[in-house]
């Protein structure tokens, strides 16, 4: 039989032998990290895990270019500001999402903290719950881990970025640039940051609305990887800080964004929203098992 033959005869017999429909779920989004792209092998995998889990599920891979290689160029050398703007309209675009009561979304690494100032700052979309994984939202000090150790290039060039880290043209085009966020550096920061220090509503001024839509969210779950070498300090994912007189990390619910409520992080774990997950493993280190975990747990039905 015909697949769309075959759906017209289960409404038939849903209607006179009260078969329940198709299950409805929620659809879901995932923006890839720093060094893949969003047709990558590992985005394909996420996909068809999730959808065995949940048959017909809507997803969505974000990208900002449609050619793979340019996406992910784009993900290094790109305005996180722009990209976030470009993917509100994208994400608008498409009709399962513009019509959807819910979303969920799923960030890897660097595409977590993009999918956060996204949910803050794109009030037409409704999201449901986020997951992220090894996002830096509380910043690194360290430019990106060089994937070989032996290749002095990519050291040396994130040598000069560090030390260049707060020069406007940097922040302006270098994104792992535009989320650097060195607590002993804080007041150069809090004056050049081009993209974390505002959707982390630090400085003076702070963005009500962003306080407003994050506070939305049906569920904030964290995952950090415990022996991260790549999200320096790896507690970023979970929003710490470092004390700099310690030089510890200070917990959680100790740091002034959680204290003062920059964005809603205290209002969301008071109300029991904030889910903490660890994987033993350095970044992106993802079994399937686990990735079927947090389906089962945060992705399907309305």
């Amino acid at each position: 039989m015909h697949i769309s033959s075959l759906f017209n005869f289960q409404v038939f017999l849903t209607g006179f032998n009260n078969i329940p429909p198709p299950e409805i779920y929620r659809p879901v989004v995932l923006w890839h990290g720093l060094g893949d792209n969003y047709n990558g092998s590992g985005i394909h995998s996420v996909n068809d895990l999730i959808s065995g889990l949940y048959p017909g599920i809507f997803f969505h891979s974000i990208y900002i270019d449609e050619d793979p290689s340019g996406d992910q160029q784009k993900l290094l050398f790109g305005d996180a500001n722009k990209q976030v703007d470009q993917v509100c309209d994208q994400l608008k675009s498409i009709k399962q999402l513009a019509s959807a009561e819910g979303i969920d979304a799923i960030g890897f690494s660097q595409g977590g903290v993009l999918l956060r100032g996204l949910i803050e700052r794109c009030p037409h979309l409704s999201f449901h719950n986020l997951i992220t994984f090894g996002s830096p939202h509380m910043g690194v000090m360290e430019m990106p881990l060089c994937k070989d150790p032996r290749d002095w290039i990519c050291k040396r060039r994130n040598e000069l970025l560090k030390k260049q880290v707060w020069n406007d043209n940097v922040q302006r085009k270098v994104l792992p640039a535009q989320y650097f966020r060195d607590p002993f550096e804080y007041e150069k920061y809090l004056k050049h940051s081009f993209y974390l220090a505002d959707i982390n509503n630090e400085r003076n001024e702070k963005n009500a609305s962003y306080f407003t839509n994050l506070t939305k969210l049906n569920k904030l779950a964290l995952v950090t990887f415990t022996e991260d070498t790549t999200v320096v300090p790896k507690e970023s994912a979970m929003f710490c800080d470092i004390d700099t007189n310690w030089k510890q990390t200070i917990p959680f619910d100790k740091t002034n964004l959680y204290v003062e409520d920059y964005i809603g992080i205290k209002r969301l774990h008071e109300l029991g929203k904030i889910d903490f997950h660890f994987i033993e493993a350095a970044h992106m280190a993802i079994s399937d098992e686990f990735v079927e975990e947090i389906a089962l747990k945060y992705l399907g039905n309305t």
